[in-house]
C-alpha cells in the first residue's frame, strides 16, 4: 500500500477523517448539546483563549470539517442542518473561516435551539397503591422521594442511568395522602405535606436506606398542599389550603422547626410554593387564578407581595423559578402554561409567551441547564419545550405519552439526563 500513492492518500485521509471524528468533532457536539446556547456563546471565547493558535482550531481543519460533512452527521447533527450551515458561497465561506469558532457556534446553538430531544422511558416505578401525587430528586444522591395518596412517601435507589430503581424506605407517619415532597439541597432532610394539616420533616440514615420522622409542622388549619426548602436559609414554606404561606425555621438538626411568618394575601387555596435560586423572592400559586412574589426579608422571618401576576383564567397549580434567567413558569388549569419575566427586584412582572395543553396543567419544572421546560397534563402527557434565550417564545419538542393517567408532577435531575413523572396510574416514571 505504501507504493501506491492513490491507496496511501485515501489511507491519510481515512485517517484524519478519524481524528477529526474522535478528537474534534464528537466530543465537541456531545458536550454543546449537554448546554443551553448562552453557556454555549460564553464557553467558545473561552476555549479559543486556552487553545488559539492550535491544530483544533487551524482553518484547514474547518474547511476539511466542510468538506467533510458527513463527520459533523456522525457528531449527532442531522444532515439537512449540516447542509444548511455548512453549504454557504465561497464568500461567506471565507468570512466565517476568518474565524473558524464562529461557524461552529453558529451551527451549535442553531442545532440546540431546533433539535428535538430524544426520550425514552427507561424505568417504571410500582410500589404506590394509589395516585403518585408529587416527585422529587436528591440534590446529590441517587435518589428520588414520591409522595401518595396511598398516605406513604417512597425513597427509591436508582442505577446511574436510571434503567433501575428500587424502593429502600417508606414512610408511612401520614395518616392522610401525601401531597408534596422536597429534598433538602445540602442537609439529610426530606419534606412532606398531607391533606393531614401537616408537614413533616425526616432525616436519612448516613446510607440514605432509612428515614426517621423528626418534627412535625402544625399550624395551618387545612390540607397543606405544597412544600419548598430555601435554597440557603434553614427555611421551609408550606402553602395550604386554608389560604395561607407559612414560613417555617427549623433548626440545624431539624428536630425542631417555628412559624416565624404566614403570608396572607390568596383568596382562595395555596397549591403551589417556589423559593428563587438566588434572590429573596419566593413564588406562589394559588385556586385564585393568580401567582405571587414575595419579597423575604433579610432574617427570612417576613415577607411582603410585591407582584401579583394575573393572566391565568382558572386555578394556578403550579410555580417554577428559571435557575438563572428573570423567568417564573406558572400552569393552570385552564390548560396554559404561562412564562413570565419579572424586573430585578421582582416587583413588575409580565407574561411572555403562553403555552398549551389540552387538559388542565398540574405541574411546571425547569431543566437546570438547558433550555427546556416540562410541563404535566391530566392530558395523560408530559411535554417539552425548548424555550428562546429571552424566555419570549417556546416550542415544544417531545410529547411524553407513557401514563395511562394524569401526570401530576414533573421533576429534572439535577446533573443526570433524568425525568421523572408522577402520575394518577401509581406509577412513576424515569426517561432518559
Amino acid at each position: 500500500m505504501d507504493d501506491d500513492p492513490s491507496a496511501a492518500r485515501l489511507h491519510v485521509i481515512a485517517r484524519r477523517k478519524s481524528w477529526l471524528a474522535k478528537v474534534i468533532a464528537e466530543p465537541l457536539f456531545i458536550h454543546a448539546i449537554r448546554m443551553n446556547i448562552a453557556y454555549v456563546s460564553r464557553l467558545f471565547p473561552r476555549w479559543n483563549t486556552h487553545v488559539d493558535g492550535s491544530p483544533a482550531y487551524n482553518t484547514n481543519v474547518y474547511i476539511e470539517l466542510w468538506q467533510r460533512q458527513d463527520l459533523l452527521v456522525r457528531a449527532g447533527l442531522t444532515r439537512a442542518l449540516v447542509s444548511r450551515f455548512l453549504n454557504l458561497g465561497n464568500r461567506e465561506i471565507r468570512n466565517q473561516f476568518r474565524n473558524p469558532n464562529r461557524l461552529v457556534c453558529a451551527v451549535l446553538s442553531r442545532f440546540l435551539e431546533e433539535k428535538k430531544p430524544e426520550v425514552t422511558c427507561v424505568a417504571t416505578l410500582a410500589g404506590h397503591s394509589s395516585d403518585v401525587y408529587s416527585v422529587a430528586f436528591h440534590p446529590t444522591e441517587p435518589l428520588l422521594a414520591t409522595g401518595s395518596w396511598d398516605n406513604t412517601a417512597k425513597l427509591w435507589r436508582f442505577s446511574a442511568d436510571g434503567s433501575e430503581a428500587t424502593c429502600v424506605a417508606t414512610l408511612p407517619e401520614h395518616i392522610h395522602w401525601v401531597y408534596s415532597v422536597a429534598f433538602h439541597p445540602t442537609m439529610p432532610l426530606l419534606a412532606t405535606s398531607s391533606y393531614d394539616k401537616t408537614a413533616k420533616l425526616w432525616h436519612f440514615s448516613a446510607d440514605r436506606t432509612t428515614a426517621n420522622c423528626v418534627a412535625t409542622l402544625e399550624g395551618h388549619c387545612s390540607s397543606v398542599f405544597s412544600v419548598a426548602f430555601h435554597p440557603t436559609a434553614p427555611l421551609l414554606a408550606t402553602g395550604s389550603y386554608d389560604n395561607t404561606v407559612m414560613l417555617w425555621r427549623f433548626s440545624p438538626d431539624g428536630t425542631t422547626a417555628t412559624c416565624v411568618a404566614t403570608l396572607e394575601g390568596h383568596s382562595s387555596y395555596v397549591y403551589s410554593v417556589a423559593f428563587h435560586p438566588t434572590a429573596p423572592l419566593l413564588a406562589t400559586g394559588s385556586a385564585d387564578y393568580t401567582a405571587k412574589l414575595w419579597l423575604l426579608s433579610a432574617d427570612g422571618s417576613a415577607a411582603t407581595c410585591i407582584a401579583t401576576l394575573e393572566g391565568h383564567s382558572y386555578n394556578v397549580f403550579s410555580v417554577a423559578f428559571h435557575p438563572t434567567l428573570p423567568l417564573l413558569a406558572t400552569g393552570s388549569w385552564d390548560e396554559t402554561v404561562k412564562l413570565w419575566r419579572f424586573s430585578a427586584d421582582g416587583s413588575e412582572a409580565t407574561c411572555v409567551a403562553t403555552l398549551g395543553h389540552s387538559n388542565s396543567v398540574v405541574s411546571v419544572a425547569f431543566h437546570p441547564t438547558a433550555p427546556l421546560l416540562a410541563t404535566s397534563s391530566y392530558d395523560k402527557t408530559v411535554k417539552l419545550w425548548r424555550f428562546s434565550a429571552d424566555g419570549s417564545g417556546a416550542t415544544c419538542v417531545a410529547t411524553l405519552a407513557g401514563h395511562s393517567d394524569s401526570v401530576y408532577s414533573v421533576a429534572f435531575h439535577p446533573t443526570a439526563p433524568l425525568l421523572a413523572t408522577g402520575s394518577c396510574d401509581k406509577t412513576v416514571m424515569l426517561w432518559r
